[in-house]
């Protein structure tokens, strides 16, 4: 047990105790529920990623390295490499199309990191249940989500770029689970994750960088070395959490709730919001509201004349001019734009993916974004969370006036996607890889992830994602 000069426990022993003694029976069963499907929607994300250019020279790269071949990169057509280089290439292929889940609490995107850093290892230990699997996939997001809720101030108080700082963390926890850590293996593994915590705003704000869309793999390939270095017997830096030097104090100058980090730790846990549409999450309350409108109303975009979208301070950055025929570098940008993912729902009565690959199909999104959507702040609508509530109005071309407002966007645990929309959503995925997965090997592997808890070894499925 490490404590300060004073006597107090640093946080990170509480963590790692609940690292190692919680285990799949200890787990609600909403949680379990929880892990099953971020699993499902995590490979999903990875799989229609891999066939992004940016993929090309990272899984070259872990070609190159000739690694014992343990660990499978997801849709890549049977590409096997060491837990380290498969982590590289599965979690740079996750964000790819923002698609990926996230927390509406504060932001990070935790099953990025739990999941294939879990899988991975899940595949180079073998035997590990798919049981086994669930428990780390719940166990790292609730390290993730409690980091990032610790923090006090908004994304941008800080140069941090919030969810690779925080994931990492969340990674490190998922891999030592898998592991089978004790207590002290956890704790040194936290401490070796310290040295490796970076990524800052850098990619965000300066043009020219993939860092963007891959910095996950950067990140989380780090948490897998931590977690296997602990279990040989090194040992990390202590304090982690609370320390002088330690996380919240280095990153975020001492600007959080140390109470975060544990109350209620194995018995409260944070649940995750999954996407249903590729794009950033802020601008999924307007897209919720908007498609509720629409299916209301049976409107499609030929008899709608305009549409209004009103937004709070923290969204309103999400609504600049948007440029021409830039794809694929501008990729990222145009995920992260408001009128352009409501010019999509209005085209489409979707948000189909094409709209960020082709930029034939992103012109005409943004021909009818000049002619038909318009963008209002509104003060009201200002929240003090990162993601904030949208209010939309269609004016249809014989002048009636429908509205909705929307609190919780579509994949919230408070207004949850369907069953039937989590696995359209898999299927469209898995069909969109480098290597596209057939109508059976989808069909098996939905089928063997909601029914995880029965799978004797998590790497028979694995095999399928190749």
């Amino acid at each position: 047990m490490t404590a300060t000069a004073t006597g107090v426990v640093d946080s990170s022993v509480r963590v790692a105790d609940f690292l190692a003694r919680t285990t799949y029976d200890d787990l609600p069963a909403v949680v379990v529920a929880d892990a099953k499907a971020a699993i499902l929607d995590t490979i999903a994300c990875a799989l229609l990623g891999s066939a992004n250019p940016e993929l090309r020279p990272i899984r070259e790269y872990a070609a190159l390295a000739q690694a014992a071949p343990v660990s499978t990169v997801l849709g890549a057509g049977g590409l096997r490499t060491s837990p380290e280089l498969a982590v590289l290439c599965n979690a740079a292929a996750v964000h790819q199309f923002d698609f990926d889940d996230t927390f509406d609490e504060a932001p990070c995107h935790p099953s990025s990191a739990s999941v294939m850093t879990s899988l991975a290892l899940a595949e180079r230990s073998a035997g590990i249940s798919g049981r086994q699997w669930i428990t780390a996939v719940a166990l790292g997001n609730e390290v993730t989500c409690r980091i990032s809720r610790a923090i006090t101030g908004k994304a941008h108080d800080f140069p941090w770029f919030r969810a690779p700082v925080v994931g990492i963390f969340g990674a490190t926890a998922a891999g030592g689970v898998v592991l089978r850590s004790d207590a002290s293996q956890h704790l040194q593994a936290l401490g070796l994750t310290l040295p490796m915590v970076g990524g800052t705003f850098a990619s965000l704000e300066y043009p020219g960088s993939d860092v963007r869309s891959m910095r996950d793999g950067i990140a989380y390939r780090n948490g897998v070395v931590a977690a296997q270095l602990a279990r040989q017997g090194l040992r990390g830096d202590q304090h982690v959490f609370d320390g002088s030097f330690g996380f919240f104090h280095a990153f975020f100058g001492g600007r959080y709730r140390p109470e975060v980090l544990t109350e209620g730790l194995g018995t409260d846990y944070h649940r995750v919001s999954l996407k249903p549409w590729p794009s950033i999450r802020h601008v999924h309350t307007a897209l919720t509201a908007l498609r509720e409108i629409m299916d209301r109303c049976n409107l499609h975009e030929p008899e709608i004349a305009r549409v209004v979208v009103r937004v709070g301070a923290t969204t309103r950055q999400r609504c600049g001019p948007v440029p021409r025929g830039g794809l694929p570098g501008t990729r990222m940008d145009l995920l992260g734009n408001l009128p352009f993912a409501v010019a999509n729902m209005l085209m489409h009565g979707d948000v189909p993916v094409a709209a960020y690959r082709d930029n034939a199909v992103a012109d005409r999104v943004i021909d009818l974004l000049e002619r038909k959507v318009v963008t209002e702040f509104d003060p009201a609508l200002t929240g003090s969370g990162t993601f904030e509530r949208a209010h939309v109005a269609i004016t249809t071309s014989g002048g009636a006036v429908h509205s909705a407002q929307c609190e919780h966007a579509l994949g919230h645990p408070a207004n949850p996607m369907s069953a039937d929309q989590r696995r359209a959503k898999f299927s469209a995925c898995a069909a969109g890889a480098l290597s596209p997965l057939d109508a059976e090997r989808i069909a098996a592997i939905i089928h063997g992830i909601e029914r995880l808890e029965d799978v004797a070894d998590v790497a028979h499925l694995a095999h399928l994602l190749a």
